[in-house]
């Protein structure tokens, strides 16, 4: 697609009849594309400024808006306060298409393929480490923590329960949630020149995945503004740390600066310690 020649990527005589995007899709995949391949200005130094020097968003968490990726939800299956409060927040809830794909492909088979297995064999590791008392010293208990943090790290998979507790959180969002996607083919050539250029998110991954993680959210954000729906801010829930999506806890200013051009609100990645922090702070103000 001659991104050279014409200001507008969508006009319906550039798609074959039954690839036309109805208008306000249309309208919807044209602002992004201009904000991601920079025929729309932004503002990448300031967003370099603020991530260096970090200033508190004074945002009322009833008014973000809030995204979940892929690696969060058998992160808080089991958190009951967190699922209820997401359930009633008065701002959009965003769950980018490409992220439900991800969990199905990756997330979810680890939990189906190896929980048990995996279960088993650490906790028999475990039992044989307790077995040898003090006899190796100081390396039983380095080993114990070595487990100890495994278990605590990666513990949601080990949990036979997991597939049924993620059933109960998605069934909970179904109501709420806005799930978005991005139109593919439009947006394909632009996910290959920004790998090129290393720019935000997914460079430091083989495939396109988080970028298409990254167009479904604007997307979705897109959609809940123009339904109307009331937020100043957005923030991603991701336990990602790579840095083509955050360094520090900040995120990466390219991102901060697309959604600033795009909808003129802040945006920041937040750890589901993060998440779960404030909405307990929201249902003390609640209570």
């Amino acid at each position: 697609m001659d991104r050279n020649n014409s200001d507008s990527q969508l006009d319906k005589e550039a798609l074959p009849a039954e690839e036309a995007l109805p208008a306000e899709e249309a309208q919807r995949a044209e602002k992004i594309l201009r904000v991601l391949d920079r025929r729309a200005p932004i503002d990448s130094l300031g967003a370099l400024i603020s991530a260096l020097s970090p200033q508190e968003q004074n945002v009322p968490f009833e008014r973000t808006a809030i995204s979940l990726d892929t690696n969060v939800f058998l992160r808080i299956y089991k958190e009951v306060d967190v699922i209820d409060y997401l359930g009633q927040h008065p701002a959009p809830i965003i769950l980018p298409g490409q992220a439900i794909q991800e969990f199905w492909n990756n997330q979810l088979s680890v939990v189906q393929t190896v929980s048990k297995s995996l279960g088993d064999k650490f906790s028999a590791l475990k039992a044989e480490i307790n077995k040898t008392g003090e006899a190796v010293g100081d390396y039983v208990q380095n080993i114990q923590v070595l487990v100890d943090g495994l278990f605590g790290e990666y513990g949601h998979i080990l949990d036979p329960a997991a597939q049924t507790g993620v059933r109960t959180l998605l069934s909970a969002l179904e109501g709420k949630a806005v799930v978005s996607y991005a139109p593919r083919l439009i947006f394909h050539d632009i996910a290959v020149h920004r790998k090129m250029t290393k720019t935000p998110p997914g460079f430091k991954d083989d495939g396109d995945g988080d970028f298409f993680v990254w167009v479904d959210l604007l997307t979705g954000l897109l959609r809940a503004k123009d339904s109307g729906s009331i937020f100043d801010k957005i923030v991603l829930v991701n336990k990602d740390v790579k840095p083509d999506w955050s360094r520090g806890g900040a995120a990466h200013p390219i991102l901060v600066a697309e959604v600033k051009a795009l909808l003129g609100i802040p945006f920041e990645i937040w750890s589901v310690e993060r998440l779960k922090s404030e909405i307990g702070g929201a249902n003390a103000k609640a209570g």
